[in-house]
């Protein structure tokens, strides 16, 4: 049950009534708004001059002492129950303090809107709650705090009135269902045609008191300034409101009447206002509680202290200026004179209020002009008496003075109607087309806005590529707005470059988009975007095609073996780079060539999946200290006897990067070189596990190969042991016999400079065992004694060392096919006149050999060459002679082992730049040994990769020479 309705407070709309507590529910009441603007003061708002008129502080300032706040809405209502009267005071940004409070609240919002949209939906509210009032109100006060009429209103008067005609049906069709009202309002849509009434406030004309006596007196016929103001202010708004056609001559027709024989417009002139209290009451403490008499003053000023003040002063000072109260006209004292006693007739002798009481701001003169001006339209309309027609043949207008039970829940039903959604349906339509007629700045903005869009449109379509990456989509974009910027003004500025964003991106991914991936290169991808192959389609609307990364870009490049060069793609994977480029290029020249097979990943499921891999903390960086550290470590878990002890040492040392193993940490394997040796066609992968023996703690166990996950990346110093990759980066394949290679022509393969392919010789140095020749080799044939002869590397009878040598060579390739070797870091090979190298290969034995060198093409801005391949040219058995055999153990690191200064290491994140380079190896578990008698060809990575980054060729000079192939690579063994 709703609660007992209080008639001593404000209450807003809707309101939650209990009709039945109201008193004397049989006679009608009359509706007063008011509306319109009002100056900034704390104190005090635009309803405050009401006060005086209801003898009660109800209508308070925002930041009043006796400030009564509206929990909803926007309306402040208050009934007058001793006069039956029902005030509305309509509040919205129009008032100064609510316009600051809500820029107040706008700024405070993380995402806000700009200020016009603001005022934008605040201008829609208030026309509304405004329609709501011409539609319940039999007088309307425009409140204005000015001297002059704002023409703003007329455009708001014809949207409000055409409104009212599209909705006229609708509220005629709701009233019905509402109980107590007559048929004529109902048919209606309203009680009545309100009757406008103006107050301007602060005129630019001041009067005194002593015009009051001038106009008193009967002999004096003039009007005093104030009033002429007052004529002069209802005949212009008479002229503009009959000539725009805001009023018509029959009232029915009209959002809204004037009074015609009546004044319809008041003035306030200036007046003394209190806009802080506190100043209030300390001055008025001053002046009552003073300890000066008047015998004082009055002694203290015929004594001549003090200059006395003039005439003029005093008499200000004891008399501030009120205004002249307006006399009323004719009609309005006849009426005044012959109202009942049931209607508004008290306000006219009702008690003066005390000066505690007074609200501030106005005089008693003012107060009882404000009445007698309220009264005498107020008492019409309990007189039913309202008739602002004009001409010979007017219509009666229609009238209702309603009861408050009925008034308060028609006004309920019409908020519903005005401000619910449960009407949108019906309200909709005309509500968005009074929308557009308000604001005028939005339509001329959108129409500006919707000639420049498709200039704008037409700058970005200009000379466009058939398909373009972002960074040239954005670009263009960005020349669209500017565009745009240019011409465009006003509130739709935002929304049509918000639109024209979408527009063009709409257009740049119609079938113009180009795919961005980068190749290991860095260069882009020229192709359409597209699904690269074994890519499944996001839905059934993608329509891309199946097509691989292709960057326009080539190089050229030789097979595993050097013997072909063919041009090579820009690879988008390192598989592509690495292994199927070689691949392709096997088929032609390299599958029937003698093959070492490198370890690779062999599954034993269906389903292989690439193994997860930590990131590298910092102490696991290679460096002494940390392999010391761990290695003591490592030698207390030696000396467990279990297995588990013994795998848990391998792992760590392997994570470590202790698997970069030199010759001498292995034992010589008892199989004869030339078991490793594997032909292509078999195309088997044999792998040897060995268990570890336990009992002997100077044996190092294998680690056991996973057959179900595999390597995902390329195998470094920092790989996980155990774990091998799907294809291997390395190749090593043999050219063909050691005569193949003749100290004096060099290598007879495609791309090499003039000079420069060139093999280093390498000087061997072996004891041999001293033996007299045989029988059958001193008197054989000529043909084993020529073999001995060739044979015999120079030791004569009594020598007891051989030399033996290496053939080596380390080749450089270039984007443009140049090849060549060189004899020590950016030295190439130069042999002399008579085709001799006067080198050796002791630095390419003992040296780092830079990764990339200069090579001597003929290149406008230089070209950086990349060591590719290693030829060793290994020596045949000699009878007699103990067997010699090379091993390669390719170490290569392509950046720099530690990170750059200004790179801090990071616990969270383990990366390439927190814990440098690795280096990266074949994989395998011992140094590579090389057979006999043959020319062999170690073919390195073009890309290197591991699970952090791509490791290009730096862009930085003197960064180069980190990039190196580690010493250490060749060695030998006697068998």
């Amino acid at each position: 049950m709703a609660a007992p309705f209080e008639f001593d407070r404000t209450f807003s709309l809707p309101i939650d009534l209990n009709t039945s507590c109201i008193p004397k529910p049989d006679e009608g009441i009359c509706i007063v708004s008011i509306y319109g603007k009002s100056r900034f003061n704390p104190f005090i708002s635009k309803a405050t001059i009401l006060n005086p008129i209801i003898d009660k502080e109800i209508f308070q300032g925002p930041e009043g002492l006796f400030q009564n706040q509206i929990k909803n809405g926007n309306l402040e209502c208050y009934f007058d129950a001793s006069s039956r009267v029902m005030y509305l005071h309509l509040t919205s940004h129009y008032d100064v303090n609510v316009l600051s409070k809500k820029c107040q609240d706008l700024r405070k919002l993380e995402q806000s809107n700009d200020f016009y949209s603001l005022c934008q939906e605040e201008d829609v509210k208030h026309a509304k709650t405004l329609l709501l009032l011409f539609t319940l109100s039999h007088i309307m006060i425009l409140f204005h705090p000015g001297g002059t009429f704002d023409l703003s209103y007329l455009r708001l008067f014809h949207s409000l009135d055409a409104v009212r005609g599209k909705l006229q049906t609708s509220m005629c069709e709701m009233l019905t269902s509402v109980p107590g009202v007559s048929s004529k309002w109902s048919s209606f849509g309203r009680v009545c045609t309100p009757r406008v009434l103006f107050v301007f406030e602060a005129p630019s004309i001041e009067t005194q008191p002593e015009d009051a006596d001038s106009i008193s007196a009967k002999s004096s016929k003039k009007y005093p300034p104030l009033k002429k103001l007052q004529m002069g202010i209802e005949d212009m708004i008479y002229r503009i409101l009959r000539k725009t056609r805001a009023v018509t001559n029959i009232s029915n027709n009209s959002l809204f009447s004037i009074a015609v024989n009546q004044q319809f417009v008041y003035l306030h002139s200036k007046r003394l206002e209190i806009s802080d209290p506190s100043e209030f009451m300390t001055s008025m403490i001053r002046q009552h509680c003073s300890p000066h008499s008047e015998a004082v003053v009055s002694e203290s000023t015929t004594s001549g202290q003090h200059k006395p003040k003039s005439y003029c002063l005093n008499r200000r000072k004891a008399n501030p200026p009120v205004p002249e109260p307006l006399g009323l006209s004719m009609t309005s004292t006849q009426s005044a004179a012959t109202s009942k006693p049931g209607t508004l007739s008290h306000l006219g002798s009702s008690p003066p209020m005390s000066s505690g009481a007074r609200q501030p701001g106005f005089g008693k003169g003012q107060e009882q002009c404000l009445k007698e001006f309220l009264r005498q339209h107020v008492d019409m309309v309990f007189m039913k008496s309202v008739n602002d027609n004009v001409g010979r043949h007017g219509v009666e207008p229609i009238f209702e003075l309603p009861q408050l039970g009925t008034w308060l829940r028609v006004a309920n039903k019409m908020h519903d109607f005005f401000f619910s959604e449960a009407y949108s349906n019906v309200t909709a339509h005309p509500f968005s087309l009074f929308r557009n007629s308000l604001d005028i700045s939005t339509r001329f903005s959108e129409n500006r806005c919707n000639k420049v869009l498709p200039l704008a449109e037409s700058a970005y379509q200009q000379d466009l590529p058939p398909y373009y990456i972002t960074s040239f989509h954005e670009s263009r974009l960005n020349k669209a707005k500017r565009v745009f910027s240019q011409y465009a003004r006003g509130p739709g500025y935002a929304k049509y470059m918000q639109e024209l964003e979408l527009s063009c991106t709409r257009y740049w991914k119609s079938g113009r988009q180009q795919c961005e991936a980068l190749s290991l290169t860095g260069n882009l991808c020229t192709n359409k975007v597209h699904l690269l192959p074994g890519q499944e389609p996001e839905g059934p609307d993608d329509v891309r095609v199946v097509a691989d990364c292709c960057s326009l870009v080539q190089t050229k490049a030789a097979c595993n073996c050097g013997r072909m060069q063919a041009d090579r793609d820009d690879p988008f994977h390192f598989k592509s780079a690495n292994y199927d480029f070689y691949q392709e290029l096997e088929a032609v020249c390299c599958s029937k060539l003698e093959h070492i097979a490198m370890p690779v990943f062999t599954p034993s499921t269906s389903d292989p999946k690439a193994a997860t891999v930590l990131p590298v903390l910092p102490w696991q960086q290679d460096g002494e200290d940390g392999v010391k550290e761990q290695g003591k470590d490592s030698t207390k878990d030696s000396e467990k006897p279990d297995v588990f002890g013994t795998l848990s040492e391998l792992s760590l040392a392997l994570s470590l990067g202790q698997n970069a193993l030199q010759a001498e940490d292995f034992e010589p394997k008892a199989s004869p070189g030339g078991s490793q040796r594997e032909v292509a066609e078999s195309g088997e992968d044999k792998q040897q596990v060995a268990s570890p023996d336990l009992n002997q703690g100077k044996a190092k166990p294998l680690r056991q190969v996973s057959t179900t996950e595999y390597l995902a990346y390329m195998v470094h110093s920092r790989s996980p042991p155990g774990l091998l990759p799907k294809f291997s980066s390395f190749s090593v394949c043999r050219l063909g016999p050691s005569s193949l290679y003749s100290h004096m022509m060099g290598l007879e393969l495609p791309g090499f400079l003039p000079g420069s392919n060139f093999l280093l010789p390498w000087d061997i140095s072996i004891k041999s065992e001293q033996a007299w020749p045989s029988v059958a080799e001193t008197f054989g044939s000529g043909k084993k004694r020529q073999q001995r002869k060739i044979s015999k590397a120079g030791p004569e009878p009594g020598d007891t060392a051989t030399t033996v040598r290496v053939y080596l060579g380390m080749e450089y390739e270039c984007p443009r096919g140049h090849r060549f070797f060189c004899s020590g870091p950016d030295k190439i090979i130069k042999v002399s006149s008579n085709s001799m190298v006067k080198d050796n290969a002791s630095r390419l034995v003992h040296m780092d050999m830079p990764l990339y060198t200069s090579c001597h093409c003929k290149q406008p801005k230089g070209c950086l060459a990349q060591m590719m391949r290693v030829f060793v040219c290994t020596p045949r058995d000699i009878p007699g002679v103990p067997s010699l055999r090379v091993t390669v153990s390719p170490q290569v690191q392509p950046a720099p082992a530690t990170p750059p200064p200004h790179t801090a290491p990071s616990s969270s994140s383990a990366g390439a730049s927190s814990s440098g380079c690795p280096q990266f190896h074949p994989g395998l578990e011992s140094p590579l040994e090389l057979p006999a008698d043959g020319v062999w060809v170690v073919r390195l990575p073009s890309i290197y990769q591991d699970e952090h980054q791509v490791y290009l060729m730096p862009n930085d000079h003197q960064v180069l020479h980190s990039c190196v192939l580690l010493s250490g690579m060749f060695s030998y063994r006697m068998l």
